[in-house]
């Protein structure tokens, strides 16, 4: 059963608090998040808010920058062809297009080449190596992608192709040999902000170029100003789209992207905001960019070429942006369908025969699922069962190609390093990877990488939740409020958009919206109601109804209909009311500690009565067609009482599966309990005085 939790501390200092509201002139709400995120003075938090917190460093800072630039000026000099090698996601394809239109811009021969997710696969391959020197490209620039790559580029180096590596990615082995390699992440680089985007990384070298540009014109022009007026909106595309931190120099670059994109967008950014209906929006959020414009450039690499969204990016025409931007549009269609067709044959994999309680990691196969798609499904599944998730997809000669998503308490690639034996290849981040496997080495790799999660990953203490800032009052819900959360723009990760709850509100209506894909719901607290919006859950599918009384754990945004204003409650989860999920969560630990070996008193009411184990049998018995019961209707049909009778439920079915009455299988999802359990065909009676449990749960009775 989920929970929510605060995401902070939530003891406020309420004089600070005070002095927010009155020298800054902003609502209470807004002074306590402000607060919580460590903006804890007017001095502080108005900073933070003007972004005067965040300033551009040194790009010459990095290390291998000066030997960076040196060898591209070079290649200007003497006029070389310069390729630049990108990655097929949307941080590659910003970077690929931001790099391409810098170098052009001064004078550079360049093209660009991006490969193909399913013919070539992720990283620089010596097939394409070596039709870049039969072109003759004399300098390979990489960029999101090379620093695992250093076979490849020792060969490229043999063969009289130079190479600058620019990547984000972990080192979890030697750095390739080449001219140079700029990676905040290298353990010998010492500049100051090491959460860049492989675009953040470009963004840096296009800058230092720019700066011994113009040493050499002599001019005093801001290099950072002149590239923030042409890249600003590339740059925060990709740093958005690659989940980086929006704190330091990044939430610098993707505040002034935003608004770049709102004022004035480049060509292929304005028709893919029209296609995908989000042109009309005022306002450009990050998540306009990670939830409208991100699915789409990724579509193209995960379903065909991701050169058909660089080429849309780069492009100056309208008429054929529009055309590129529905290719776009269409892909990320497909790309849904997909991703369902996956997912519903994923969750049918589990519901069949997945041992939970022995692997902590979900590892699913199967031959020619889309290797563009596994990661979304991985991500969905993750999301759903609280676990680490890994997907594979095998080709017709055994090879698999798999994609994970973890949480936090498993370092997905620190996992993967430990089995890597196992494995063709891996890499990744710490809650995202990939890999490669045989066939005839994953049951190995499965079985190895549940040891190592049994051993390092403690499953009960990463059980399913939702993070909340601030408990709200049906007061604090109004316009004012909405748009003063623009003041903490732009929203990612370690600056995430505040998510509220409102606790003990009644469900009022339950209403399918969108083709009955959304679900519009009313809730009252106090005397005030209000309608919400429950995206990608459809009435069918709440496990909630009318008259529940629940806690709401949702983001306030604004509506805009018709001219009309008017706040928005999104709702990301609605839950039991917290009192009911803390007793649930009482009597689980109470039921594992009595299985394990504690004693417990005679007036805590655990021992079950014969007379409810023949009411819970004959009840199950009659309904024996339904297959599915809750817990709180086989709790109210055995007319179990007490404040203990979820423990005591939980033995009865034990004892009846423990006697082979019964076949039961538990399952939660975010509001209920269900079993789903099966009747057996028993030949004569059954003595229940025999079960070994029920035996245990008598020794430990203390009078």
């Amino acid at each position: 059963m989920r929970r929510w939790q605060f995401a902070y501390d939530n003891r406020i200092d309420e004089t600070a608090i005070g002095s927010l509201c009155s020298e800054l002139d902003i609502l209470p709400v807004t002074a306590k998040l402000l607060w919580q995120r460590g903006y804890t003075t007017p001095e502080l938090a108005g900073g933070f808010i003007r972004s005067e917190d965040s300033y551009f460093h040194d790009p010459f800072l990095m290390a291998d920058m000066d030997k960076a630039v040196e060898r591209i000026l070079l290649a200007l000099d003497r006029g070389e062809k310069v390729m630049i090698f990108g990655d097929y996601d949307v941080d590659g394809v910003t970077s690929v297009s931001t790099l391409y239109l810098f170098l052009r811009s001064v004078g550079i021969n360049c093209d660009y080449h991006i490969p193909s997710r399913i013919g070539e696969g992720y990283g620089i391959s010596i097939g394409a190596l070596d039709q870049i020197i039969a072109d003759g490209y004399t300098l390979m620039i990489s960029v999101d992608t090379g620093i695992t790559a250093c076979a490849e580029i020792e060969y490229a180096k043999s063969k009289g192709l130079d190479t600058v590596v620019t990547d984000h990615h972990e080192c979890h082995s030697d750095i390739p040999v080449a001219v140079a390699v700029v990676n905040p992440k290298r353990p010998d680089c010492t500049y100051p902000f090491k959460e860049l985007a492989g675009v953040g990384v470009v963004f840096k070298v296009i800058t230092a170029l720019r700066i011994r540009l113009n040493q050499r014109k002599g001019t005093d022009e801001n290099p950072f100003r002149s590239i923030c007026n042409e890249y600003a909106d590339l740059i925060a595309t990709g740093t958005i789209a690659d989940v980086m931190p929006l704190v330091d120099e990044n939430r610098l670059i993707v505040s002034i992207g935003l608004a770049r994109m709102e004022t004035a967008p480049r060509v292929g950014m304005a028709a893919l905001l029209d296609k995908a209906g989000a042109g009309k929006t005022k306002r450009i959020t990050s998540s306009t960019v990670g939830y409208t414009l991100a699915p789409r450039i990724n579509a193209a690499g995960r379903l065909s070429e991701a050169s058909i969204a660089c080429e849309l990016m780069l492009c100056s025409d309208r008429e054929k942006a529009d055309s590129l931007a529905q290719t776009l549009c269409d892909f990320n269609e497909q790309r849904r369908a997909e991703e369902n067709a996956i997912a519903k044959e994923a969750a049918e994999m589990i519901a069949a025969d997945y041992d939970f309680e022995n692997n902590p990691v979900i590892v699913l196969a199967k031959e020619n699922w889309h290797h563009g798609v596994i990661g979304i499904v991985s991500s969905r599944l993750t999301d759903k069962y609280g676990l680490p998730t890994i997907l594979v997809s095998f080709d017709e000669e055994g090879m698999g190609k798999g994609s994970g998503r973890s949480v936090k308490g498993l370092n997905l690639v620190e996992a993967l390093s430990d089995v890597s034996d196992t494995l063709e290849k891996f890499g990744g981040h710490e809650l995202a990877a990939g890999l490669s496997v045989r066939r005839d080495r994953f049951d190995e790799f499965c079985r190895r990488i549940n040891e190592y999660a049994r051993e390092h990953f403690d499953h009960d203490a990463h059980s399913p939740t939702c993070n909340a800032d601030l408990e709200l009052d049906a007061e604090d819900i109004d316009l004012r409020q909405a748009n003063e959360l623009f003041l903490l723009e732009p929203f990612g990760t370690d600056n995430p958009a505040p998510v509220f709850v409102i606790c003990d509100a009644t469900v009022t209506e339950i209403r399918g919206i969108g083709s009955n894909k959304h679900s519009r719901i009313g809730i009252t607290k106090g005397n005030r109601a209000f309608g919400c919006v429950y995206f990608g859950m459809s009435p069918e599918e709440a496990s909630f109804k009318r008259g529940d009384r629940v806690d709401v754990v949702f983001s306030l945004e604004i509506n805009e209909y018709r001219g009309i204003t008017t706040p928005q409650i999104n709702i990301r989860h609605i839950l039991p009311d917290r009192r009911t999920v803390e007793r649930y969560e009482e009597q689980k630990q109470l039921y594992r500690r009595i299985k394990n070996g504690a004693h417990y008193s005679i007036t805590d009411s655990i021992l079950p009565a014969r007379k409810e184990f023949a009411a819970l049998y004959t009840y199950i018995k009659r309904c024996e067609k339904k297959g599915l019961f809750t817990l709180s209707e086989l709790i109210r049909e055995a007319s179990l009482t007490g404040e203990n009778a979820i423990c005591k439920l939980r033995f009865m079915l034990d004892v009846f599966s423990e006697m082979k009455l019964l076949t039961v299988e538990k399952s939660e999802d975010d509001f209920e309990v269900k079993y789903k359990i099966g009747v057996r065909f028993v030949r004569g009676k059954v003595n229940l005085d025999k079960s070994i449990i029920l035996q245990n749960l008598r020794s430990k009775q203390d009078k």
